[in-house]
Order: structure tokens, then sequence, then C-alpha cells
């Protein structure tokens, strides 16, 4: 793989995130979400163990319980995401979900003493703004209880990107995300056996089309292809770069929801010069929030006036 084969995979799966929007909200309410994760993630688990079978002689204690961890707090994103996106649409999920960098500051301080950069409150408040201004400038609209859901994902995402940096510093990166998908499906599957238990969904297999419709999808393009493909592409290309491809899943949601919502039948989201607007200034409060896309920007500056 080089630079632009790389490029390209970022952009695919980019895209593959800005459709599954359109994908988890077709989860019909009837069905367990805890049943949805499950079979998602065991399909996830068995695509990456096929590729990375050679690697399980290297597992160790300390990759199983980094693993877990890491299990929970995706577990818990997922969960959360597919409450929120339920209920509001795929622009708004895909602004909401970008912007979880935001915890990121408040958790390392929290945990581990340390004081954001400069550029972090900076690019937090510009996505603040575009969030207002996605919410077409309602304050009201930030307390809708799927937005609030989707707030609770971004919590559980930014303390995942917290401890992953940390873990696959001194561990093997397919080690942890096989560790990961097995026991993020495994505890799914001990929640929807409690549920069951209680009377809170039944313990067999949808049959409903729509629910198997997102299970196809999720679980080859997103806990699958994803995954692999980052692991790999974010070699070749520098993190600037990176942060850029990503940046752009908000301009891709945007593009192909009304194409989604006719292919779906569902509802069209309503796409206003407002939420046009928040679109563009979250992307500009993430690359302001990047260090990477901070220091570039700094360098050119600088460069400018010699």
């Amino acid at each position: 793989m080089n630079k632009t084969e790389a490029s390209v995979s970022l952009f695919t799966i980019t895209f593959f995130a800005a459709v599954q929007y359109a994908f988890l909200a077709g989860v019909p309410d009837s069905v367990s979400h805890f049943a949805f994760l499950f079979i998602t993630g065991i399909v996830g688990f068995l695509i990456t163990l096929l590729l990375f079978f050679n690697e399980l002689n290297r597992i160790d204690k300390k990759q199983v319980l980094q693993s877990l961890v890491m299990a929970a707090e995706t577990l818990g994103f997922n969960l959360f995401l597919l409450l929120g996106s339920s209920g509001v649409g795929a622009t708004v999920s895909a602004c909401v979900l970008s912007a979880y960098f935001v915890f990121i500051p408040v958790i390392s301080l929290v945990l581990f003493k340390e004081k954001p950069e400069k550029n972090s409150l900076i690019g937090i408040a510009v996505v603040l703004l575009g969030l207002f201004f996605m919410m077409d400038l309602n304050v009201k609209g930030l307390m809708d209880v799927h937005i609030l859901y989707l707030l609770i994902a971004d919590i559980f995402f930014a303390g995942y990107i917290i401890t992953a940096e940390r873990f696959t510093t001194g561990s093997n990166p397919s080690i942890l995300v096989m560790g990961e998908q097995f026991f993020r499906s495994m505890m799914a599957l001990i929640c929807w056996a409690i549920g069951a238990k209680f009377s809170l969904a039944q313990m067999r297999l949808p049959t409903d089309p729509a629910f198997w419709g997102s299970v196809i999808f999720i679980s080859f393009f997103m806990r699958g292809v994803y995954g692999v493909v980052q692991l790999y592409a974010q070699r070749y290309v520098s993190a600037l770069s990176v942060s850029l491809i990503f940046s752009t899943e908000i301009i891709m949601t945007m593009a192909v929801s009304p194409v989604l919502t006719a292919v779906f039948g569902s509802a069209p989201e309503e796409i206003t010069v407002l939420r046009v607007i928040g679109a563009v200034v979250m992307v500009a409060g993430i690359l302001l929030a990047d260090s990477t896309v901070f220091g570039a920007l700094e360098r050119r500056l600088r460069h400018e006036k010699k």
C-alpha cells in the first residue's frame, strides 16, 4: 500500500462512517440494542480473527485487560450511538458525534492532570458554536434526549481515544482490535441475556429485514473493514492528512443524506442554511483542535511573515 492508496482507503471508510447513520436509524425499536451489538460485534471479531490469527501467539495478560477496558468503552459508545441516532437525522448525528474531542481535555485533566493545549480550547469553542448553528440557534434543541444520548456516546468515545492511545504504545494493535471486538460482543450478549431474564427483550434472533440489513452493513463495513483499513492505512499517511480526511465525514453525511432517505423511504432530513453553516464551522473547529493542523497553520503563517 502506498500513500495514494492509503488516502483513498481512508476516504472510503470515512464514507462508510457517513452512511452508517441511515442503517443505525433503521434498527427497529422492538429489537434489543444488545442483540444488534452482539451480532455485529461477533462478525467483526471473526473478520479480524481471520486477518490477524497469526498474532494470537503474542497475547498476554496485560493486553487482555487492556482489551476489556476498550471493549467496555466501545460498548457504551455504540449503545448510546444507537439510542441517539434513532431519533435525529444523519447529519445532526454526525455533527454531534464529531464533537467527542470536546471531552478529551476534560477527561485528561481529571484523570491524568494534563492541561489542555491552547488550540484545543479554541477548537472546542468553535465546535460548540457550530453545534449551536446545527440546532438552528435553538438552545432547547441541545436538551433533546437523543442529543443527550449522542453526547454520552461522545464521552465514552473520548475515553476510548485516550486509553487506546496509551495502550497501543506498548501493545500489539492487532491483539487489541481482536480482543476489543470479542469482549464487547460477550458483554453485549450478557446484557442481552439479562434483559431477556427480566422480560425486557426476547433471547432470539430477530426476523425483521431492516435489522438484518443494518447488521450486514455495520458488521462488515464498520466492525470489520473500517478497523482493519484504519489500522494499516494510517501508517502511510501523515497525521495532518488523516485529520483532514476524517473531518470530511460531516460534509459527506450531509451530501448523501438526501440520497439515503430516498433509498430507504425514510422521512427526508431538513438541511437548512444554518445547518450548513454549522457543519462548516464544526469542521473548522475540529481541524483547529488538532495539534498537527494547528501546528501546520502556525508554520505557514511564520513562513509568510519572513
